[in-house]
């Protein structure tokens, strides 16, 4: 009579290293929430595409100007309007001033393509601490472009 053989199987006829199941696990978890983040942004965008407004007051801006009054001479004697305001080009803005605002409203401008990801998650933490919507993440970009098309209430949805 022989003594039956040992298998070199785990119990339960499972062959493999335990850490190959544990990457696959891992694996399909990271999977699915990539996509119930990609649904959730889907959703997002359906949800806010119908209300965007259409870019044509943005690139096709014209401040409004006073009315200027001029002597024959070319002498200026006055202005009539609401709004006081020079349209200048952007190299006839001193650097100290373009310099001054960047370090005041958006020190990383030069960095991001109009959008700081980070400066927005930074925000979104601070607000779900506090409870509360007092940080905003824009830079100079989403500064013009809620001036043109929002409100200044602060809302999550805006």
């Amino acid at each position: 009579m022989s003594t039956p053989q040992q298998s070199s199987a785990t119990p339960g006829g499972k062959s493999g290293f335990p850490w190959k199941r544990l990457l696959i696990k891992a694996g399909v978890a990271v999977a699915g929430l990539g996509v119930c983040g990609a649904l959730l942004v889907g959703l997002a965008l359906a949800i806010a595409w119908p209300s965007l407004p259409d870019l044509h007051a943005m690139t096709d801006y014209r401040p409004r100007v006073p009315l200027r009054i001029y002597t024959a001479d070319k002498v200026l004697i006055g202005e009539y309007g609401e709004e006081h305001r020079n349209v200048l080009r952007f190299d006839e803005i001193p650097a100290v001033m373009r310099q001054a605002v960047l370090a005041a409203e958006d020190d990383r401008f030069y960095q991001h393509g109009g959008v700081d990801w980070m400066g927005l998650v930074r925000a979104v933490l601070v607000n779900l601490v506090k409870q509360s919507k007092t940080q905003g993440g824009s830079t100079i970009t989403m500064q013009v472009a809620r001036n043109f098309y929002l409100s200044s209430e602060k809302t999550y949805s805006r």
